[in-house]
């Protein structure tokens, strides 16, 4: 089953529906585990990094899980909640087993944390996935996705160079901080670097 899902959302939703284009990918195919962080602003972002990454656990707000059944087959394929605007600590240690309890894998996490509007430049970094990185002692792939994508539109998921979070940076609150806006920073501009070339 979810091989068959993975190639329907390769087929419609990355060729069909849009016209996704994976660029520096091997940065995080070398990669037995990793932390994939992009930029947020389509519901529909998660279905192309699930249609093209192996191994993969999804990050997702709590709100999706309200209904059973749903939330039953978001878990089935991976996803799991967190309740956003808190230190929802339960699914930080979640996300922590999930990662260490495994030979290979990869977790993708928005740090911003929510959509952003199309009116908004970008949003502020949660220090999360930094948190979960280090804990885990795993790279952060930062990615940019092309913001506000329209239907049948072409979209570039640009994959940048791992990132390491040191125990320096850990244990020191301003110093997390200072690199998790750096992080975002690093998303933002792919976009800009591979626009250059």
């Amino acid at each position: 089953m979810k091989a068959f899902i993975r190639w329907f959302f390769s087929v419609f939703f990355c060729k069909i529906f849009y016209r996704v284009n994976f660029i520096n990918k091997e940065n995080e195919e070398k990669l037995e585990k990793c932390i994939i962080c992009p930029n947020h602003s389509n519901t529909l972002e998660p279905t192309w990094i699930y249609a093209k990454t192996k191994n993969l656990a999804i990050m997702a707000k709590a709100e999706l899980f309200k209904h059973k059944i749903w939330g039953s087959i978001l878990s089935y394929f991976g996803v799991f909640p967190i309740r956003r605007g808190q230190k929802d600590i339960k699914s930080m240690i979640h996300a922590i087993h999930i990662i260490k309890e495994n030979e290979k894998q990869r977790m993708l996490i928005f740090p911003e944390g929510e959509r952003i509007k199309k009116e908004q430049s970008r949003g502020i970094a949660k220090v999360g996935p930094a948190y979960i990185a280090y804990k885990c002692n795993v790279p952060i792939v930062p990615v940019y996705i092309t913001k506000n994508a329209k239907l049948f539109s072409k979209v570039n998921i640009i994959y940048g160079k791992p990132v390491y979070v040191t125990e320096e940076i850990a244990k020191d609150k301003e110093k997390l901080n200072e690199f998790t806006e750096n992080l975002l920073d690093t998303i933002y501009n792919l976009n800009t670097d591979v626009s250059k070339n």
